[in-house]
């Protein structure tokens, strides 16, 4: 299909985030409303079937850039799914009207078609119990350390759910502007039927370099001063946190250096300080080989070790047996994609999935054999804060 684009200086950035699709990070924003197309994706290659249809729509594209910004271009956005058994689509979307807004200046990416306004209804309330109580989430984790005890696994992750009834389509406009405000260095996004505010980058692609930030091991902020930082300490020295860690990074490592010629990462992880919680952090980056593209790449890289487990095969395996929902677009790379080749893709957390009737939130925690069940259970409960706090009295 070819579509003609015009790409012009940005006067009045959008405000209302009500309707719209956002990926937003400090002071990059990515606003867009209304789509041009929709493509779908299912299945083992949904990625790559994803990332032919961009090179496709591409090749036929009419691009007429007058921003003034040499950088700037036509802009898609995407959502994976997590499973590729999942009954939930894999999508790559062309908005109408998609404004971008960041440190090289602000332009907006134009395709021509009306655009309706999409019918909402405020959204706020308490998120109840889903389909997995806490009690067979301690179950599950049993069962999991028993796998890893019988050497099926070396590391998995596992999430439970939590679910909020609506009444048509919902209003995220308060909850998302509300989590940009509160976590303005997480990546606050919502696309197609996926949202949140997460914590971590899966890649990110700029004038032919990749970067990365790899998240594993997980503490609660303290309350005062001198007991946050001891928490700090005492996550930074534990040895379930690093030992999840590394199982992270290295596996990160592995799939992402066959499409480099370099791959650099500092051998210690940093703590990581959000406004409620503290993670290990290592950050990696990469010089891409000449033709390969940012969802070549994702392709190899989904999903990680930090959503899923090691070895990676087995460790999905375990998930469908223990997990009793689809997480859908949850832990799936979620983010925008530019034809100058530069984009980012981050992992879908701290947010949930929009169902025809109900909110699904979910929150997962990585499980190695130093885990305790009560201590992960934990784990999601301080996960669950940031869209616990983001839909209470949004209306």
């Amino acid at each position: 299909m070819a579509i003609s684009v015009r790409v012009q200086r940005l006067v009045e950035p959008e405000l209302d985030l009500a309707g719209k699709s956002v990926f937003l990070h400090k002071d990059q924003k990515i606003v867009a409303r209304g789509e041009a197309l929709r493509i779908s994706a299912s299945g083992e290659n949904r990625i790559a079937d994803l990332s032919n249809a961009w090179q496709e729509l591409l090749a036929s594209a009419q691009i007429t850039n007058d921003s003034g910004i040499e950088s700037a271009g036509l802009i898609a956005l995407v959502s994976i799914a997590f499973s590729s058994h999942s009954d939930y689509q894999s999508v790559l979307i062309v908005p109408q009207v998609t404004q971008v807004i960041n440190d090289q200046g602000s332009f907006e990416v134009v395709i021509a078609g009306p655009i309706e306004a999409p019918k909402l209804k405020p959204v706020s309330g308490q998120f109840v119990g889903g389909n997995q109580s806490s009690d067979e989430f301690l179950s599950s984790v049993e069962k999991a350390l028993g796998a890893i005890g019988d050497g099926r696994v070396e590391k998995v992750v596992l999430a439970r759910d939590l679910v909020m009834s609506l009444d048509g389509e919902p209003n995220l406009g308060i909850p998302l502007k509300r989590l940009h405000e509160r976590y303005p260095d997480c990546w606050t996004y919502k696309v197609a039927n996926v949202f949140g505010a997460t914590p971590e980058i899966l890649l990110r692609a700029k004038n032919g370099e990749v970067s990365a930030r790899v998240l594993a091991g997980t503490a609660a902020r303290g309350t005062d001063p001198d007991v946050d930082v001891a928490i700090a300490d005492g996550l930074s020295h534990s040895l379930k946190n690093k030992h999840e860690h590394e199982y992270a990074v290295q596996s990160f490592v592995s799939e992402l250096s066959p499409f480099c010629s370099e791959v650099k990462y500092e051998k210690e992880p940093f703590s990581l300080v959000l406004p409620d919680l503290w993670h290990l952090a290592t950050d990696v980056t990469g010089k891409l080989l000449p033709n390969v593209s940012l969802l070549d790449v994702i392709e190899k890289l989904h999903p990680t070790a930090a959503v899923a487990g090691t070895p990676t095969g087995d460790a999905i395996k375990l998930i469908e047996e223990l997990e009793p929902f689809d997480r859908g677009g949850y832990a799936g790379p979620v983010g925008w994609i530019s034809s100058n080749g530069s984009g980012e893709i981050a992992i879908a957390l701290r947010g949930g999935v929009i169902e025809s009737n109900q909110i699904r939130a979910i929150a997962g925690s990585g499980i190695v054999s130093e885990s305790v069940p009560e201590a992960e259970l934990v784990e999601t409960e301080l996960k669950f804060r940031a869209v616990r706090w983001a839909f209470q009295s949004a209306s």
